[in-house]
């Protein structure tokens, strides 16, 4: 809307109603009223662990303190209560939260202001929300890492072809490639736990950014909340959000797996593969063809992240050019993580519930894992074996190779004389070595596909998400054990 110069007889609103009718437009997280209420309860819970501090330190009387804490637990009822906490009239979160105080506490509403600012407060309150948000991502990667292990134990013995360049390569267990999938994800959750040591500091008491003059006690206040240390530096305190960056950063390469997990899966589907089915209840019925069962949940798994990472060059975009100190542009990047931590809780529930249903066809995938053009390889090493040349080896197996196609046979088809065509080298124990067994046994170095490194392999994957499992556990007490309730206003 073009704002126009007004004579004083115009009946239309004055510029600056309107101006400031835009300005809260502006102001609201493009009227995102999820967004509210999440920062809304963050605000209500950093609020009180600052009065607790100035209480204690006598900045404040602890009547007063009492009163404004009081108000603040009513307010948090009303909240969870599903009452709508933001009107019309409101800024942003925090005026919401002052006009709420004011009804309740009349003018000593202000004492809400005791040194602190909506800068520190708002960037403290994005930490306590990107961290509870942190924490349950996190037990949700642990559920899909544990499906991979379940579904590693159930296939241990269901053969696969391993694919290089999209072709046949070498068979290996099915169970190999759950736990190669798992290891991703492992990796994916360790990301997310160091990322949270320095999520885990808190801004609160830099005020607007240069601190106080009162004489509070920011390490109370840390540990009330729960918090494991102080951003020092109170300039740095407000501006910083390199922890946007960093959580973007995680969420793609965890975004980028997933994508790559449904790619794959989708060519499973296919009936040129024909190695999978979705389970039913996951698929789309196609409207023209009513047979036609569309597997949409893996187009969603694949294209998806797409929005992830879009959301990770917005935060680069709209920090990069911002001087030190507190702007706008700091909190328009909250969409964006309300974005990213919607989508992943959304990925990761798909990947836990559709991955145990999916139906495998094993004969199938057994059926290619015997094409030639996985045993062949090990015909290579036979004769490698027996002094032959790499360069002799190379060109007897793909002769052998032309000569099984052209005649429609499997390499353990061939007779020994049909072999030693090809080289005298050959004996019979060569179709000791062209079975699907052999070729799956035959990989048995340190994280080989072979049955006993894969048996060794799940051992330590399911080893090593029991320990994640105990370091989140112990991650989740300490906070638990530091943060402090005492006015009724809760982290969870």
């Amino acid at each position: 809307m073009v704002l126009k110069l007004m004579n004083a007889e115009s009946s239309e609103p004055p510029i600056a109603d309107e101006y400031q009718r835009r300005r809260i437009q502006f102001r609201r997280i493009h009227l995102n009223t999820n967004i509210e209420s999440e920062l809304f309860k963050r605000a209500l819970i950093s609020s009180n662990a600052h009065l607790a501090m100035l209480g204690k330190t006598g900045i404040l009387s602890n009547d007063a303190c009492a009163r404004l804490k009081n108000a603040l637990a009513e307010i948090l009822h009303e909240l969870e209560s599903g009452h709508e906490m933001m009107s019309a009239q409101d800024a942003d979160v925090y005026e919401a939260l002052e006009r709420h105080l004011k009804k309740r506490v009349g003018e000593e509403f202000i004492l809400i202001r005791t040194a602190k600012s909506r800068n520190d407060q708002a960037a403290t309150d994005l930490r306590l929300w990107m961290r509870d948000s942190s924490l349950e991502l996190a037990e949700r990667i642990l559920c899909v890492r544990n499906t991979f292990i379940d579904l590693a134990k159930r296939d241990i013995d269901t053969v696969m072809p391993g694919y290089t360049h999209m072709q046949p390569a070498e068979a290996i267990l099915l169970s190999h490639w759950w736990l190669a999938n798992e290891a991703r994800f492992s990796r994916d959750f360790s990301r997310l736990l160091d990322f949270y040591k320095r999520l885990n500091l808190l801004p609160l008491g830099a005020n607007v950014l240069a601190g106080t003059r009162e004489p509070i006690d920011r390490r109370m206040v840390a540990e009330t909340l729960g918090f494991d240390d102080l951003i020092e530096n109170s300039l740095d305190a407000v501006s910083d959000r390199d922890f946007l960056i960093e959580f973007g950063a995680f969420a793609s390469i965890i975004g980028l797996h997933i994508s790559q997990l449904g790619s794959e899966l989708l060519l499973w589907v296919t009936q040129e593969f024909a190695f999978a089915k979705v389970p039913q209840q996951l698929t789309i019925k196609s409207h023209k063809l009513p047979l036609k069962r569309n597997p949409e949940v893996l187009e969603l798994l694949r294209s998806r992240p797409s929005m992830i990472f879009g959301r990770m060059m917005e935060f680069i975009v709209q920090l990069k050019s911002i001087t030190t100190g507190f702007s706008l542009d700091l909190q328009e990047c909250v969409l964006g993580f309300a974005d990213i931590v919607d989508t992943l809780d959304l990925l990761l529930d798909l990947l836990i519930g559709m991955l145990p249903g999916m139906d495998l066809d094993t004969e199938r995938m057994r059926e290619v894992a015997c094409a030639d053009l996985v045993n062949v390889s090990n015909a290579h090493d036979y004769l490698l074996n027996r002094g032959v040349s790499r360069e002799v080896a190379s060109r007897v197996v793909e002769q052998l190779g032309i000569y099984c196609r052209t005649r429609n046979k499997y390499l353990s088809d061939l007779g020994l004389n049909e072999w030693q065509q090809f080289s005298p080298a050959f004996e019979d124990d060569i179709y000791n070595h062209v079975s699907v067994e052999e070729s799956v046994g035959a990989f048995c170095s340190f994280g080989g596909s072979s049955r006993e490194q894969v048996d060794l392999g799940l051992s330590r994957s399911a080893d090593a998400m029991e320990m994640d499992s105990r370091r989140l556990k112990q991650v989740i007490e300490k906070m638990t054990a530091k943060s402090s309730d005492s006015a009724g206003v809760s982290q969870k």
